[in-house]
């Protein structure tokens, strides 16, 4: 559960940590899946769709800890599902480019616990 932003009264003392992978399929509080499309040491960029567009995004450990969890979906038919989001409604190159090395990668990657 994501912390209240208004409860002053608790301090975060352990920093969440990135326990993702690339390829990792996501899934936030709407049932929007996002699949993680390259992990640095600090943050994570997704591939998801924003403000109607398929965007490559970039979120910290803890906005992904906040804003999304591990997803029950096959790797290869999000992949696809994404891209079809993508011919529907517009996709940015950078987010085209993140999908079709995905897709080129063709394996699903071993899957990460988000809270692990």
């Amino acid at each position: 559960m994501a912390k209240d932003p208004a409860d002053c009264s608790t301090v975060d003392f352990i920093a969440p940590a990135l326990h993702v992978t690339c390829g990792q399929v996501l899934m936030d509080r709407q049932r929007h899946i996002a699949i993680v499309a390259k992990k640095g040491r600090t943050c994570a960029h997704l591939v998801r769709v924003k403000s109607g567009v398929l965007k490559l995004t970039k979120l910290t450990a803890k906005e992904l800890v906040e804003e999304w969890s591990d997803a029950d979906y096959p790797f290869e038919r999000a992949v696809a599902k994404l891209l079809e989001l993508g011919k529907q409604h517009g996709i940015t190159d950078a987010a085209r480019l993140a999908l079709e090395e995905l897709g080129r990668t063709g394996r699903e990657p071993t899957q990460q616990r988000l809270f692990g």
